[in-house]
C-alpha cells in the first residue's frame, strides 16, 4: 500500500452507496409540549402553595400552644409560691388557731408499728404556752375592738386606795 490516495471512481447517483434518510415525523409538536410544561409548572405551584398554607397554619397552632404553655408554666409558679408560702410553720399554726387548736406542751408519741400510745396524754386549756401565740388576722381584729380590762397599777391594792 502505498501513502497515495486512490483515484476516486466516478459514480452516478443512481449508483451510490448513500441514500436520503426520509423525514422524521413528530408525534408531539411545540404547542402541546409547552402546554404539558405549563401544566406541570402551575400544577406544582398550587402544590406548594398549599403546602406552604398548611405550614402557616401549623405553625399558628404552635405559637398558640407556646403561649398557653408559657401562661400554665406562670400559673404553676404561682401555685408553687402559694403552697411554700401556705405550708411554712407560722402559717400552718395560724390556720390551726383559726380552728381553735392551741399549741400542746405535753406531747406524747404514738409507735405506728403497735399504735399504742406513750407518754400521759394530759387536755390542755390553751394558756400553758402563752408566748406561743399564733393568731389569725380575725382573732387580732377582734381583740383590738375588746376593751382590755383593768389591771391595778403597781401599788394599788385593787380597791382604789393606795397603800
Amino acid at each position: 500500500m502505498s501513502a497515495l490516495a486512490a483515484p476516486r471512481q466516478q459514480t452516478t447517483e443512481t449508483e451510490s452507496p448513500l441514500r436520503s434518510v426520509p423525514a422524521r415525523v413528530s408525534g408531539l409538536g411545540r404547542g402541546p409540549f409547552l402546554l404539558i410544561l405549563a401544566g406541570v409548572l402551575a400544577g406544582g405551584l398550587v402544590l406548594l402553595l398549599m403546602l406552604q398554607t398548611a405550614v402557616q397554619e401549623q405553625s399558628f397552632e404552635v405559637r398558640q400552644l407556646q403561649t398557653k404553655a408559657t401562661e400554665l408554666g406562670y400559673k404553676q409558679a404561682q401555685l408553687e409560691a402559694e403552697v411554700q408560702q401556705k405550708s411554712t410553720p407560722a402559717e400552718i399554726a395560724r390556720q390551726a388557731s383559726s380552728l381553735g387548736m392551741v399549741p400542746n406542751p405535753y406531747g406524747v408519741y404514738i409507735d405506728v408499728r403497735t399504735g399504742s400510745v406513750i407518754g400521759a396524754e394530759k387536755p390542755v386549756r390553751g394558756n400553758e404556752v402563752p408566748y406561743i401565740t399564733y393568731k389569725t388576722n380575725e382573732q387580732i381584729a377582734a381583740e383590738k375592738q375588746t376593751p382590755a380590762p383593768q389591771t391595778p397599777a403597781p401599788g394599788d391594792g385593787g380597791d382604789g386606795t393606795n397603800q
